[in-house]
């Protein structure tokens, strides 16, 4: 069986969409994503994010710190 690409399921994200998902500038995206702080890939020049990944990442940042009972927003 041929996989479609792209994804029918919008799977993975380009800078453009993160960013508007997450109401911020690009720019961010890129800065965050470079520093390592949002999980991507680089697909040539081009920054990716897996919309799976990012939705455990927000999880994450969300959850209560458990030595403090902070979030770890950042």
């Amino acid at each position: 069986m041929i996989n479609p690409w792209p994804p029918s399921d919008g799977s993975y994200l380009s800078v453009d969409d993160v960013a508007r998902r997450f109401r911020v500038n690009a720019t961010t995206v890129y800065r965050l994503a470079q520093r390592g702080i949002l999980p991507g890939f680089k697909v040539g020049s081009q920054w990716r994010f897996s919309r799976q990944v990012l939705d455990s990442w927000v999880a994450q940042q969300m959850a209560p710190d458990r030595a403090t009972g902070a979030g770890h927003g950042r």
